[in-house]
């Protein structure tokens, strides 16, 4: 699969911070919104434009509510109109609530529709928001404040602060235009002081951290910066206590890992870290999070007596500010629910990077998907007895030796395989019941666990990985999790690409097989037929393909046959060609002439062959980077039914 792209999961703030406008009044548009016959778009667009503060407040609320609601309609339509270019500036304004409603609003905007991210370097965002952050970085002198009677939350300047960088980091991460354009400040080597979360705390830390993480991405100019601070990095790697010093501790892991001069001479420093944060149990945590919301609410149907002292003074302006403010304070289970978010992502953040650095840019770490990896196999000269075409799968062995060494005494591979695991039911439906945010959160770290041991067993030995029984065991809890579990796409992509690989891994190990059955392949073959998404359908194919060179010739014949049929009934060319070179790999190191006489083979293939070519003709812009690849299958088909004819020739002279 090759290198992974950081799948970051955003925290939305609150975005109706004031409490005043009803939401679906909002969106279908009372009476007191409508009456100036304006619709919401239009009446937020008059607000905005005008010269009371309060009234661009509520335009801003009112833009929090409906980027809340999440109604397409709507949304477009304030990317039609000028309201972005209009809000933007408020994040400079002198008003500091008004610069703190803009801020939030536009970084809400980014998460719930990341796709604005565009629209919004195009509506000149940047440069309020430059500016803002520029104003932090020149005073060298400010931190936050916390409100210890308010539960620790920081002052209005400094959450203004902590949206702006989230907005930032979304920007960036979607557009070139605004990481170009953030590389022309001198911002990064300010945001490194931010990272000392005794002093700026937990949110703004981690929230700098993961703008970092991702500006440094492929980006040597902010290598050059980061290589000037190796010290406040490293000390990242030190952190200790909760599940929020363990996320920015991964966070700071993944910096260093960013910037090659540093990853090379920190690859124990970062692997002993990682190995640390995916030792955490994910499934316990989880699970005393859940106990402790039980119990918590159990408290809460305590009889309090509420005893009501009716005084001559009515509660000031103030004093109801304050209370409202209380009243809206996180909760003790949103706040460990908060936490145990963050060791979700920690552990996520932490097998992305291991991904990372096992997988390279070199060609020669190109994954046997790639076009790179199938140009370099060459076309097969199937017209030749090649008895040594199976080679050692071994010998595609790439990490340093002293990489693999570290992996294997850390234990990398049991700790993700461990994150890789399906919750117990009364866990997961608890978890449901509680946070659909957090079921996402679990369900990613499963998906970058399962890509990330995928490139593992594409990169390490059997024996490095545990021995090729502990493969094998690995690929049939897989498949039991696959067919009897939700059929999710999202996570049965990764899981059969993970099953693919360790099949491929076994080939040396046909013994392991000795017990696979009719009914057995019945499974994958019912995989292939009720799938929808043709990468896993291609995994599938190929899958039995590296079983038709480890299974007794009578369950060949059987695969051998299901793959033709499935090549004529498949539209997708790309799984189309992934099912013949599974095919042609079978005959490989195999000959069974019996079996293409009776299959009348030769001719088969011919029909196929002539399928395939219009295909390709026909689906050649979709396959983009692939098409070569296809190509490549194409032309091994031609010499493959050369092949095949003169096997049944020598059969039929033989009989």
């Amino acid at each position: 699969m090759g290198k992974t792209r950081r799948n970051r999961v955003r925290h939305i703030a609150n975005s109706n911070p004031l409490g005043t406008t009803n939401l679906n009044d909002f969106l279908n548009g009372d009476e007191d919104l409508m009456d100036n016959g304006l619709g919401p778009v239009d009446t937020m667009r008059e607000q905005l434009l005008n010269v009371n503060v309060e009234e661009k407040l509520n335009a801003l609320q009112s833009l929090a509510v409906l980027v809340q609601s999440g109604k397409k309609d709507k949304l477009t339509a304030i990317c039609e109109s000028n309201i972005i270019r209009i809000a933007a500036p408020y994040m400079f304004d002198r008003d500091q609530p008004l610069r703190n409603a803009a801020a939030g609003a536009l970084r809400n905007f980014t998460v719930c529709m990341p796709e604005v991210c565009d629209i919004f370097v195009e509506q000149d965002v940047l440069t309020p928001l430059l500016t803002l952050l520029d104003e932090y970085a020149q005073n060298t002198e400010w931190i936050p404040n916390f409100d210890s009677a308010m539960g620790g939350q920081l002052d209005i300047r400094s959450d203004t602060f902590l949206q702006a960088i989230n907005l930032l980091w979304n920007l960036c991460e979607s557009s070139t235009i605004a990481l170009d354009t953030f590389n022309q400040t001198q911002l990064i080597g300010s945001l490194i002081r931010c990272l000392d979360h005794t002093i700026f705390g937990l949110d703004i830390a981690i929230s700098v951290a993961q703008c970092i993480l991702v500006v440094s991405e492929s980006n040597q100019r902010v290598w050059n910066v980061l290589t000037q601070h190796v010290p406040a990095l490293l000390s990242l790697l030190e952190l200790t206590g909760g599940y929020g010093q363990h996320y920015l501790r991964t966070l700071g892991a993944g910096i260093l890992s960013n910037v090659p001069a540093l990853s090379a001479a920190y690859t124990s420093n970062i692997l002993n870290c990682l190995a640390q944060t995916l030792a955490i149990d994910q499934q316990e945590a989880l699970s005393n999070v859940l106990n402790g919301r039980v119990e918590n609410e159990r408290n809460d149907c305590v009889p309090v007596l509420d005893i009501n002292m009716e005084t001559e003074e009515e509660e000031t302006e103030e004093a109801a500010a304050l209370r409202r403010r209380r009243q809206e304070l996180p909760t003790q289970s949103e706040i460990a629910m908060k936490d145990v978010a963050n060791l979700l992502d920690a552990h996520r953040v932490a097998t992305e990077i291991i991904t990372n650095l096992v997988s390279n840019d070199d060609e020669e770490w190109v994954d046997s998907e790639g076009e790179d990896a199938s140009e370099g196999e060459g076309v097969v000269d199937y017209e030749v007895e090649n008895s040594n075409s199976n080679g050692d799968i071994q010998d595609l062995d790439k990490l340093p030796a002293e990489l693999v060494e570290i992996i294997k005494s850390l234990g990398i591979v049991q700790k993700l395989w461990q994150k890789a695991q399906v919750l117990p039911d009364n866990v997961a439906q608890s978890l449901r019941d509680v946070s659909l945010g957090l079921v996402m959160k679990v369900k990613n770290l499963r998906i970058s666990s399962l890509l990330c041991l995928q490139n593992l067993c594409n990169a390490l030995s059997p024996e490095d990985m545990g021995g090729a029984k502990a493969i094998y065991d690995v690929w049939v809890e897989l498949g039991q999790q696959v067919f009897k579990g939700p059929q999710d796409v999202t996570v049965m992509e990764p899981a059969t690409s993970l099953m693919r690989a360790a099949l491929e891994r076994l080939k040396p190990n046909k013994e392991l097989f000795g017990q696979m059955a009719d009914n057995d392949l019945e499974l994958i073959f019912n995989g292939v037929k009720n799938c929808s998404v043709a990468e896993i359908r291609a995994n599938w194919l190929r899958m039995l393909g590296t079983l038709g060179c480890l299974l007794p010739e009578t369950l060949v014949r059987t695969i051998i046959t299901f793959i033709v049929e499935a090549c004529v009934e498949e539209d997708d060319v790309w799984t189309i060609s992934e099912a013949l070179d599974s095919l042609m790999d079978m005959f490989a190191d195999n000959d069974w002439p019996k079996i293409i006489v009776e299959l009348n083979l030769p001719e088969v293939l011919k029909k196929l062959e002539k399928m395939f070519r219009n295909k390709i003709r026909q689906q050649r812009r979709e396959l983009k980077e692939r098409y070569p690849a296809v190509q490549t299958v194409r032309t091994n088909l031609s010499r493959f039914i050369r092949y095949m004819e003169i096997e049944a020739d020598k059969y039929a002279k033989n009989a």
